[in-house]
């Protein structure tokens, strides 16, 4: 047993309740149970068994190599992504699986557990895109595993207007081939369409405080910033011309760079880029067309 399961029992004695003896115990790990060495009377039942896997080797058992990474290590997070998705199919093989889909979910489901608390996505989104996944894979969606599986995540995050996670981010914190997720992407918005199901457009207003705050701008004046940029992205987006076929990271970006130029903050273009995980290309040339329709006031 590990200590996770006798940490409960430090806390407090233990007194058997038929002879009266105090911490005089054995724990049985096969049945799962406290049994009282004196007069052999079971204290506690049900003790959760972690599985072979999860245990230590003992003394008394042959062992070579060096121990596997304990249960605790893996939900506190402090493993890396490969040890902890390689810990948690050690979890699941000894599971009897009732079906290929089943098996499908849990391999799915650890991925996304590997990277949910890298990227701050909520249980909820997690479980949509498992739903989403298991559906298109039934339709013949085939691109590679963690690719495919990232897909079906990205999709899942932009429905919800969660601005935070890029497809920069992604791939970067998931250990994706780029070319390989965006082909994987493509053909999940292709099956997902057949499916019936909207694709997601997102609002570019959600991308406003992560370039702020890339920007390092905080307090009184983030805020500012902030609230000028979402009126200038209220105008933009009021013109089909001007947004149809931009990306929202740029138009929330070009809203953010003019707010700075009227809050008196000075930033260049290739800031607001990096702050917005694009490139300067596309955010000059909506600078220059803006540019050209935009009347700033400064009172100075």
């Amino acid at each position: 047993m590990t200590r996770r399961i006798l940490a409960g029992f430090a806390e407090q004695d233990l007194v058997c309740p038929h002879c009266g003896a105090v911490n005089r115990y054995r724990i049985d790990d096969e049945q799962g149970a406290v049994i009282c060495t004196q007069c052999g009377t079971v204290i506690k039942e049900g003790i959760v068994d972690l599985g072979p896997e999860w245990r230590k080797p003992e003394s008394s058992r042959a062992f070579v190599g060096t121990s596997g990474t304990e249960l605790g290590d893996v939900e506190r997070g402090t493993v890396k992504i490969s040890d902890k998705l390689r810990a948690l199919r050690l979890k699941h093989a000894a599971k009897p699986f009732t079906s290929a889909s089943e098996r499908l979910e849990i391999d799915v489901r650890e991925f996304y557990d590997a990277i949910r608390d890298l990227l701050g996505v909520p249980r909820a989104v997690i479980d949509e895109a498992v739903a989403l996944y298991k559906k298109a894979y039934e339709m013949g969606f085939r691109s590679p595993r963690r690719e495919g599986y990232a897909a079906a995540l990205y999709f899942a995050v932009k429905r919800h207007g969660i601005g935070a996670v890029t497809y920069r981010s992604l791939v970067e914190k998931a250990g994706l081939d780029k070319g390989a997720f965006m082909s994987a992407y493509m053909e999940f918005l292709r099956y997902m369409a057949q499916a019936g199901e909207k694709v997601p457009k997102v609002d570019p207003k959600v991308y406003i405080p992560k370039i702020v705050s890339a920007l390092g701008l905080e307090g009184e004046l983030g805020a500012q910033v902030q609230k000028i940029a979402a009126h200038l992205l209220s105008y933009i987006m009021r013109s089909p011309r001007i947004r149809n076929g931009r990306k929202p990271q740029v138009l929330a970006a070009v809203s953010v760079y003019f707010a700075c130029f009227i809050s008196g903050v000075e930033v260049t273009q290739k800031d607001v880029a990096k702050a917005a995980e694009s490139t300067e290309t596309p955010i000059r040339d909506l600078l220059g067309e803006l540019g050209n329709l935009l009347y700033i006031e400064l009172s100075v």
